[in-house]
């Protein structure tokens, strides 16, 4: 079956997969080729391979097995929020054209590329007690066993890829059981509460009340802080209405490309509520380096 999906232009597939490739939490989700990724989207208690490739005008193609209706418009909802599909990117784009050469580089070369989020608000639930006071490599390859323990799998072409279930499947899962599937016993602790939380709170919630609301409500869940609230919004839901630009996680890549004297104050007044895809493109492109020998 395939589906046409509107994508939002200025899009860029070819800087998603590139994101796709680097990105370490989530090596091993998808399969990604020249110009396309496939990946395992949950339908209920079983999981169906979606191929992504670029289609005709302000599109993106979705090739899956036959479903229907319901379930096609929920394949189609979990594409558009994989690769951020509906964003609107010329304010940020703007916003950018007058700020510091470095960074305006790192725009330039990362034209094009809408915000690759994780697969699903549970997944970005456990991801973000997994990351915790953890090297992004270790959190990575301890998400990776969760999801080869409690993922469903469907094979493409031999290959079995794994989509993350849904909080039904989780929330009654105990330390033991999140212990079984491969974390270790603190993080296994703190994840029920966690799980049980978010899944209270809801997806609809999260992604539609004021950004203070809804971060203050995940902050009021043991085990949840504030970067952890703003990786959840950010990451998981897409929103860029905020960030705490005082934590490190931010702070550090920001003056390695705007210098020391870096003034975050400055950064919120110009870009306002484009500011988490202004970190986004920081963080995507000081990593590679891309701001570098640009004065």
């Amino acid at each position: 079956m395939n589906q046409l999906v509107a994508v939002r232009t200025p899009f860029a597939l070819a800087q998603s997969l590139a994101f796709m490739r680097r990105f370490t939490p989530c090596q091993g989700d998808h399969l990604i080729d020249d110009d396309s990724v496939t990946t395992a989207v949950a339908l209920g208690a079983r999981a169906v391979a979606v191929r992504i490739a670029a289609g005709p005008g302000a599109t993106v193609a979705l090739t899956h097995p036959d479903v229907d209706a319901d379930d096609a418009a929920r394949i189609a909802y979990r594409a558009r929020q994989l690769l951020s599909l509906d964003d609107e990117l010329d304010g940020f784009y703007r916003a950018a054209a007058s700020d510091a050469a470095p960074f305006a580089a790192i725009v330039d070369a990362l034209h094009g590329l809408h915000q690759v989020r994780f697969s699903s608000l549970p997944d970005i639930a456990v991801y973000a007690v997994l990351m915790q006071r953890r090297p992004i490599t270790q959190a990575g390859r301890m998400r990776q066993k969760v999801l080869a323990s409690l993922g469903l799998p469907v094979d493409v072409g031999g290959h079995t890829l794994r989509a993350w279930p849904g909080f039904g499947a989780l929330v009654g899962l105990d330390a033991a059981a999140w212990q079984a599937a491969g974390v270790d016993a603190h993080k296994a602790a703190q994840l029920p509460p966690v799980v049980r939380g978010v899944a209270a709170l809801g997806e609809t919630f999260l992604a539609t009340a004021p950004y203070a609301d809804a971060r203050d409500a995940l902050c009021a869940i043991p085990g949840i802080g504030p970067f952890s609230a703003a990786a959840i919004l950010l990451r998981g839901l897409g929103r860029m209405d905020d960030v705490p630009l005082a934590m490190k996680g931010f702070a550090e890549p920001a003056r390695d490309v705007y210098g020391s004297d870096w003034d975050p104050r400055a950064t919120v007044r110009r870009y306002g509520p484009a500011l988490g895809y202004w970190s986004f493109y920081l963080k995507t492109g000081a990593a590679r380096g891309l701001h570098r020998g640009v004065a």
